[in-house]
This record gives C-alpha cells, sequence and structure tokens, in this order.
C-alpha cells in the first residue's frame, strides 16, 4: 500500500515535477525552503496559480506571478485583494499596446479594479 509521503512529493517538487508542487501547494503548511523553490522564473503555469491560491499568499508572491507573461496569471493577480495598488497598474501599463481580445479584456478589467479601489478610498480619480 502506497501512502502520501511528504519528502518524496517535496523532493520531485523541487526536481521539477509540477504534479509534485500542486499536491505540495495544497497542504496547509509549506516549508519556506520549499515554497522559496517552487517559485522560480520558469515555474508551470499550475504552480504559479498553486502559489496565488494559497489564504497565505503575500504581495511579494503575487509580485513573482505578475513577472509571467500569461493572461490567466495576470487576471488572478489583478483580482487578488492582496495585490498592491501599483501593481494592478503596472499590470494595466504592461498590456496596454496589445491587441488580441484576452489582453484587451484584461485591460478592461484592471481598469475596472482600479476604478472601485479608488471609489472604495475616497480617492476619485486619483490614478
Amino acid at each position: 500500500m502506497s501512502g502520501y509521503d511528504a519528502e518524496s512529493f517535496e523532493a520531485a517538487a523541487i526536481a521539477g515535477d509540477w504534479k509534485a508542487a500542486v499536491a505540495v501547494l495544497s497542504r496547509s503548511t509549506v516549508r519556506p525552503e520549499v515554497m522559496g523553490a517552487l517559485m522560480s522564473p520558469d515555474a508551470h503555469v499550475e504552480v504559479v496559480l498553486g502559489v496565488m491560491g494559497r489564504p497565505d499568499v503575500t504581495p511579494e508572491r503575487l509580485a513573482w506571478a505578475a513577472t509571467f507573461d500569461n493572461a490567466q496569471i495576470l487576471g488572478r493577480v489583478v483580482s487578488n485583494p492582496k495585490t498592491p495598488t501599483p501593481l494592478i497598474r503596472e499590470i494595466r501599463d504592461k498590456v496596454a499596446d496589445r491587441d488580441a481580445p484576452i489582453w484587451v479584456h484584461l485591460r478592461e478589467y484592471a481598469d475596472r479594479v482600479l476604478d472601485r479601489i479608488d471609489r472604495e478610498s475616497g480617492l476619485h480619480g486619483g490614478r
């Protein structure tokens, strides 16, 4: 009978197995050194989404995710309430000149999120 061996999954995740990484990220706690190893510049999209989906996601981890040129990832960064407003602006500006529909939708969504932040903060037109 085989069971879940946390150390084996961590080792596989660190070695680049994205499915093992997603399993590790689904645990309630992830050791900082494992999290650091999973947050590589070439992480699989599912690993990036797994990092962002954690309840303990930080603005620093969201900033790391924002380095990926992927509309799904960037949309999740924009939609996360822990994302700093300047990062949302940066993402909006980064995709401003892209004409493909997915990028247009992302830009419009970022604008709506920024408008909501302005309304809720009382800084109307403060962008």
